[in-house]
């Protein structure tokens, strides 16, 4: 009887703080992270808070038999916006769209065409094999390197792989973006073309924008690139290797990593928006954003556009394989002139990243 109700009480405890902890996970869409970054760190853990939860409510309900314990489940009913961001519902596909005014997208963050585990692996051939298969009409690449010291010039490479004559890969400044850098590749002309410069220190972490005319239509898009961690592999390799309880002490040595990396995020996409915003073409925005579906960044980002995962995405998305733990972080946002036709993620473990493609319909 005594452990019985020492047990109760437990619950109750976990209970009401995975409740709370839920509950400040909701604002995380919300909540500039450069106001209150606590709030950052409890979307982060979104997922993980959810399961606990849900698993607390039904040890809870064994002890306490009451209408009273439905209330529990509120806190996981006010995160639903993000259990939509994080989890595709889409299983019904409806009918293709069969008219002519299609647009097949890809963002890729490349790696470098390294191996995900940094092993030294040559995974350049079967990454340009899977573009080439996948033939978008236009291919944005972050963390992307055009001499890969394999012998190919990957630009040319991939043009032709890809029938493609036209690219932008940002300014010739290699103290702005140096070789970690970006690029869009297209199959359409780019009429237009520019960068926005997060930092002058900021290397790979950077974003361009390219006008492209398709058939006579001007779509703008944004290949963008925002703050990442900089973790070492090393620090990658702690991570894997430690227990549950190391893990936490893992990232509580490195919390101002995320914290940082928080808030330059945030920075970031306001000045991203603030660009397309007085952009006159219908925009898409798309890239490697470092942050997940739960983040301010991300959220921030949706406002007035449509999210391709939550329009046609199935299951739990993850778009990035390399460890700590493994997320959403990968996006394709389109404004709703913009009908999002088809998304899938393609699971080929080359880069750290798995490759986003979209298929887009639009009015002419």
């Amino acid at each position: 009887m005594i452990i019985r109700k020492v047990l109760s009480k437990l619950v109750v405890f976990s209970i009401v703080a995975t409740s709370l902890a839920l509950i400040g996970a909701a604002a995380a869409p919300y909540i500039d992270p450069a106001t209150f970054d606590t709030v950052a760190f409890l979307g982060l853990m979104y997922p993980f808070l959810l399961l606990l939860h849900l698993a607390l409510f039904i040890v809870y309900i064994a002890f306490h038999r009451n209408k009273k314990s439905l209330l529990f489940l509120i806190p996981a009913l006010v995160t639903i916006h993000i259990f939509l961001n994080s989890f595709g519902t889409n299983f019904v596909q409806s009918k293709s769209d069969t008219s002519s005014n299609h647009l097949k997208f890809m963002t890729y963050n490349v790696h470098m065409f390294k191996d995900a585990n940094d092993l030294g692996t040559d995974v350049q051939p079967a990454m340009l094999q899977l573009i080439q298969s996948e033939q978008p009409d236009i291919l944005c690449m972050q963390d992307f390197q055009n001499n890969s010291g394999v012998g190919l010039n990957t630009i040319d490479s991939i043009k032709t792989i890809l029938n493609a004559s036209y690219y932008y890969d940002g300014p010739k400044n290699p103290a702005l973006f140096p070789t970690q850098s970006i690029a869009t590749i297209s199959k359409y002309p780019i009429v237009n073309s520019g960068f926005i410069l997060f930092s002058e220190f900021s290397g790979g972490n950077q974003a361009i924008f390219t006008d492209i005319n398709k058939n006579g239509k001007i779509i703008r898009v944004y290949n963008t690139h925002f703050q990442s961690l900089g973790f070492q592999p090393e620090e990658y390799e702690e991570w894997r290797s430690a227990d549950v309880l190391g893990k936490f002490e893992f990232l509580f040595k490195v919390k101002d990593k995320f914290s940082r990396a928080f808030i330059n995020r945030s920075e970031q996409v306001k000045m991203i928006r603030k660009h397309a915003d007085t952009c006159r073409y219908p925009v898409i925005i798309a890239g490697d954003f470092n942050d997940t579906p739960s983040s301010y960044a991300v959220n921030y980002t949706m406002e007035g556009m449509r999210n391709a995962f939550r329009e046609k995405g199935t299951g739990y998305a993850v778009t990035f394989n390399g460890g700590l733990p493994d997320f959403q972080i990968d996006y394709v946002m389109v404004k709703p002139v913009f009908r999002v036709l088809d998304y899938k993620i393609l699971r080929k473990r080359l880069s750290d990243h798995y490759p986003v493609v979209v298929r887009l319909g639009y009015e002419q």
